[in-house]
Order: structure tokens, then C-alpha cells, then sequence
């Protein structure tokens, strides 16, 4: 598959969440995802699912890849993910988690800038370098 813009924002915004997000929400121990939320124990499941749920956008991020090596704008992929992020930056940014974790809500900030760019310039996105 050539490399475009499109496609290394995805493949950073897949490893990003990945090891920031559902990795450790799926594979870290009770006790550490619990301190790490500062929840109760009674939270853990739910925190898993959260993961499980996380790691299917992944899978939904991961679809662009192959839209984009058909030559197409993976209109519903960058939508998504533009919600997702903005979403997950307006959420941080409201509940105060932003000043806890600054440089992950940074992180979703200039990926939902970047897929509103891609959006805004479809043919640059997926245009081979």
C-alpha cells in the first residue's frame, strides 16, 4: 500500500491508542487500571469493556487502509474518528482530565485537527508520497 498523509495519521492514531488506551484498559493488571482511574473495584468490568469498545474503533481505523489503496476517501473513517477525538478532547477537556493527562488530550486534539484537514483536502490525504 502506498503512504499517504491519510494513512500514517491512521497507523499513528491505531499505536497511540493502542499502548495509551485499550492495551493497558485490556491487558494491564486490576489493580493498576483501577488506580490509574481512580475508581472503585466494583468498576473493573466495565473498564474492560471500555477497552473492548476502544479496540473496535481500531478495527474500524484500520478499514481506511484498504479504502485508501482502492484510490477512495474513507469518508466514514475520518468522520468517526473525528468524533471520536473531538469528542474524547471536549470530554477530557470538561471532566478535568485534560490537566491530569495533558499531553494525551493534546495528542487526540491534533489528531481530530489532522483528520479535519483530511477532510477539508480528501485528494492531499490519500495522495501517494
Amino acid at each position: 500500500m502506498p503512504l499517504s498523509y491519510l494513512s500514517l495519521l491512521l497507523a499513528f492514531k491505531i499505536v497511540v491508542t493502542l499502548v495509551a488506551v485499550s492495551g493497558p484498559l485490556l491487558a494491564a493488571p486490576r489493580a493498576f487500571v483501577l488506580a490509574r482511574a481512580g475508581l472503585e473495584p466494583a468498576a473493573a468490568p466495565w473498564l474492560r469493556l471500555y477497552g473492548v469498545a476502544v479496540t473496535a474503533l481500531l478495527v474500524g481505523y484500520a478499514s481506511g487502509f484498504f479504502i485508501i489503496a482502492q484510490g477512495a476517501f474513507p469518508w466514514g473513517v475520518v468522520v468517526m474518528g473525528f468524533v471520536s477525538n473531538a469528542g474524547a478532547v471536549t470530554a477530557m477537556v470538561a471532566t478535568g482530565l485534560a490537566r491530569r493527562a495533558p499531553i494525551l488530550a493534546s495528542v487526540f486534539a491534533l489528531i481530530a485537527l489532522g483528520l479535519l484537514l483530511a477532510a477539508a483536502f480528501p485528494n492531499v490525504a490519500i495522495a501517494a508520497f
